[in-house]
């Protein structure tokens, strides 16, 4: 998966909210004449929205969980190079000739700075930039010292990907712990659009035909619960999604593509489902 610039980032961000600006504006003007349409609209321009951030934030993220996954590869390999006798930086050449997915790709920009005329530590410190990594930021000024100041750097590197071995498996242990929270978190939300449809359909819809016994007389009409289901259904697709992604990686903003999701699931069961 490609790196995205800053500059390409924001550019979808404005396109992305350009559109579903657009999408809202045409909402407006078909509200005077169907109210239902209008508001699938707006639903549909919060996702138009929300679905290009959300994608390129889990690309993003898978990108650089590749990067951090094969991180520990690369120091035993940089440790067994050292023990040959190579430099750090012929240990590091040597070892970018292997196959270690996207990473590679990024190695590579790392040694031709170097050959640019760069100074080594400033080459790690845009990599760190570059995957906006923590575990890399360390890392690498990890690296970038003990290159610097010398010392026993084949113990060194040894024990720093030890360490990121270990905090690797404690961060997919963590993930898998969280799957099932996930799950529920869906689980939950289906029910609640279940006992919507429900409400709608086996309640308030027959109830409210009998308009004409006292009981039954309502000061609004259908149309005006199921709108206030359908927005509140929209709210709830929107706080789940961000708790799930909370849950499920660590981040508000992984809980974009949630969102999505959760709304495109109330839109499907509004307009099919629901009278």
């Amino acid at each position: 998966m490609p790196f995205v610039r800053k500059n390409e980032k924001y550019l979808l961000y404005i396109i992305s909210i350009a559109s579903g600006l657009i999408i809202i504006l045409i909402a407006l003007q078909v509200y005077p004449t169907n109210t239902r349409f209008g508001d699938y609209l707006v639903t549909v321009s919060i996702m138009t929205m929300l679905f290009p951030i959300g994608m390129l934030n889990y690309l993003e993220y898978k990108w650089r969980k590749a990067i951090e996954e094969r991180m520990p590869d690369l120091l035993y390999d940089i440790a067994e190079g050292q023990i040959t006798g190579m430099s750090f930086i012929r240990a590091l050449q040597t070892a970018t000739s292997k196959e270690y997915g996207v990473m590679s790709i990024e190695l590579k920009k790392v040694l031709a700075q170097v050959k640019l005329g760069m100074s080594f530590e400033e080459a790690i410190r845009r990599f760190a930039e570059r995957t906006d990594s923590q575990l890399v930021r360390r890392v690498g000024a990890i690296i970038s010292d003990v290159n610097r100041f010398g010392g026993d750097i084949v113990e060194v590197v040894r024990s720093l990907a030890d360490y990121i071995k270990m905090i690797l498996t404690i961060s997919e242990e963590r993930r898998t712990a969280m799957r099932t929270y996930i799950g529920i978190s869906y689980i939950a939300f289906g029910v609640l659009l279940v006992i919507v449809a429900i409400l709608l359909n086996q309640f308030f819809l027959p109830t409210l035909q009998l308009g004409t016994a006292p009981l039954f007389i309502s000061p609004v009409g259908y149309e005006e619960y199921r709108r206030a289901f359908f927005f509140f259904a929209i709210t709830q697709a929107i706080f789940s999604g961000l708790v799930t992604g909370k849950l499920g990686e660590g981040s508000i903003f992984a809980g974009l593509k949630h969102i999505v999701i959760m709304l495109f699931l109330t839109l499907i069961l509004f307009t099919l489902f629901i009278f």
